[in-house]
């Protein structure tokens, strides 16, 4: 049996910078737990376009939540990275930061020294921008961000162009500044090498050869192993499984960082959650917190796609695996650019309640609050008001986005079950444009259904649109993508009367005066899906307010065991959560380190 200073369990994004950081200490021994492999010398890993390929394999944990009632009762899959490097390795590559107001909100739940002044350097420690447009370059980490090279691709200027037309026309640098309106989001990419910059790369690989840090991969975490004496709990270790034998490894402290799903399902596993649960599955109660696996959290997601003129360059050939398509791609990849050296999604906005600036706008936002917040807070009360009044604090904003949009050269829609749906068949081109609510009020939950470590049945449960406030306002925000593809330039480069993706083919006039608003509706319960950016589970705030770990990230009840990812984010990112994660990950092991 090995001992260790720390046992890091999960070597996904969080867990290879912890990794690396509190492995600087040469005195310090860790040692990382993967369930995945490593697939450092995938090609499907390094080259950007291609980490669709790896979703729906081994290296995906091919999650799928419960049917969901707000969505017509489909139940929506979702992948999760199973290798090492996590989801930082099969992401879409887009690096979003946290906005002030967010983490702001974090340090009134009971966290000191997680508000936006702290957070923010930590953040800013994970990564470094290089830019030939912003203004020079910005962060100082290992994780390399770019934007594309290509100066042929139009697409990024009229969508500009046009979010501009409609009144948002402010400029800025969204990686130094709180930006609300049209923003150009940088990817996870290697500026040099145009490969995909990830947690392995970036983190791990600089920090491989040093003696004190022992890598296991394809192990999979059964348990944390605890001693009581009377009402105090220690983890002494973990045990897991490696090549079909029984292992078990102990240490000073352990760090769980195996994400937001399964995170909590190792806690409950361990004996840690609600009492009631654990004892229905025959699993001994060690420390009794109901807050485990609950305030899970998630970006409901829609779209449309519109037909573009024939003359349109977009991706549509791409993804019908035309030969002269690829081919293209390919050498324009040897280049540097092209498809194959970007995320696509690039060209993006952050805007705020449809209509806040106007009269009428801020009335029908002061309408919707006071019918659907005041009576439907729901869960734990004090969370619940505390998450209302940041939400509310959104919404009346004129500076704070309430919904994010990201628009996408080519065919972009979704199957009833999540996952993505290829072009129709032809050789029609499109431009699309999804959204995503940015701050949720409703909440689910996940939690394990047998004692067993080996099963793969959760249930997983976001409740999307439970909070009936949630489909209010993303419904408005989906009318308003009928207003930007009507708006000049991006209306010129459309067909008139052209085609859109299937289910927006019979879904009605989102515009209509009478008519409009519900059917758009109508639309999102039968065609959202969920983001892959779920986060919550394992909340960091007072307990009584619904946490299960404190501003240290020290799990309640047992000191010497933390949780340092995802699932430690209290109220959701606006958008994807990758650079929250890294910063998550940095500040907790200046935590650790004794530095913060």
């Amino acid at each position: 049996m090995s001992s260790y200073d720390y046992i890091i369990v999960g070597g996904g994004t969080a867990g290879l910078v912890l990794a690396a950081r509190l492995t600087e200490d040469s005195s310090k021994r860790v040692l990382v737990l993967e369930a995945g492999e490593d697939l450092t010398a995938d090609a499907r890993l390094s080259v950007p376009a291609m980490w669709p390929t790896l979703l729906n394999t081994d290296a995906d944990w091919k999650f799928k939540t419960v049917p969901q009632a707000g969505f017509n009762n489909r139940e929506i899959a979702f992948p999760q990275g199973r290798l090492l490097g996590g989801s930082s390795a099969l992401n879409g590559l887009s690096f979003t930061l946290s906005s002030k107001a967010n983490v702001d909100a974090w340090a009134k739940l009971g966290n000191p020294g997680w508000d936006w002044a702290s957070f923010s350097k930590s953040q800013a420690k994970s990564y470094t921008l290089t830019s030939e447009s912003a203004a020079g370059t910005s962060g100082s980490g290992p994780l390399q961000l770019s934007f594309p090279k290509d100066t042929d691709n139009q697409w990024p200027k009229i969508w500009q162009q046009t979010i501009a037309t409609l009144g948002f026309n402010k400029d800025g640098n969204p990686y130094t500044d709180q930006i609300c309106g049209p923003i150009f989001v940088a990817d996870a990419i290697h500026p040099a090498t145009k490969t995909r910059s990830y947690a392995v790369n970036a983190y791990l690989e600089p920090a491989r050869d040093r003696q004190n840090l022992t890598i296991v991969t394809k192990a999979a975490v059964e348990k944390i192993i605890f001693a009581k004496n009377g009402d105090a709990v220690t983890a002494k270790g973990v045990r897991y499984t490696k090549d079909g034998a029984d292992l078990t490894a102990t240490g000073t402290e352990i760090i769980l960082t195996a994400g937001t799903i399964n995170t909590p399902k190792i806690l409950e596993l361990s004996g840690v959650g609600d009492a009631r649960l654990l004892a229905k599955l025959g699993i001994d109660v060690v420390i009794d917190n109901p807050n485990v696996g609950e305030n899970l959290q998630n970006h409901p997601l829609c779209g449309l796609s519109f037909q573009t003129l024939d003359s349109e360059e977009t991706m549509d050939g791409l993804a019908r695996q035309d030969p002269t398509a690829l081919q293209a791609a390919m050498a324009a990849y040897g280049q540097q650019l092209g498809p194959f050296a970007r995320s696509g999604t690039n060209a993006a906005a952050q805007l705020p309640f449809p209509g806040i600036q106007s009269v009428e706008g801020k009335a029908e936002v002061e309408d919707l609050i006071t019918k659907y917040i005041a009576a439907n807070s729901g869960g734990n009360t004090s969370f619940a008001e505390a998450q209302a009044d940041f939400v509310r604090s959104v919404l009346t904003s004129t500076e704070e986005p309430s919904g994010y949009f990201m628009s996408f050269p080519g065919y972009a829609s979704f199957n009833q079950d999540g996952t993505m749906a290829p072009p129709p068949a032809g050789t029609e081109k499109y431009f699309s444009i999804a959204l995503m609510l940015t701050h949720p009020l409703s909440r689910g939950s996940t939690h394990i259904k047998s004692a067993s470590p080996t099963s793969t049945e959760l249930d997983i449960d976001p409740r999307y649109f439970s909070h009936p406030l949630d489909i209010e306002v993303l419904s408005r925000h989906l009318r308003f993508i009928e207003s930007i593809a009507k708006a000049e330039p991006l209306v010129s480069h459309l067909q008139d009367g052209g085609k859109r993706n299937t289910a927006a083919e019979s879904a009605g006039n989102f515009l209509a005066a009478e008519t409009g608003l519900e059917q758009a509706k109508n639309y999102l319960r039968q065609t959202a899906v969920g983001a892959h950016h779920f986060t919550g589970t394992c909340s960091m705030m007072a307990k009584e307010l619904g946490g299960v770990v404190d501003s240290k990230l020290r799990l309640y009840g047992c000191p010497n065991l933390r949780i340092a990812d995802a699932s430690i984010i209290p109220l959701t990112p606006k958008a994807n959560p990758q650079a929250t994660v890294y910063g998550v990950a940095e500040h907790a092991a200046s935590i650790i380190k004794g530095e913060v």
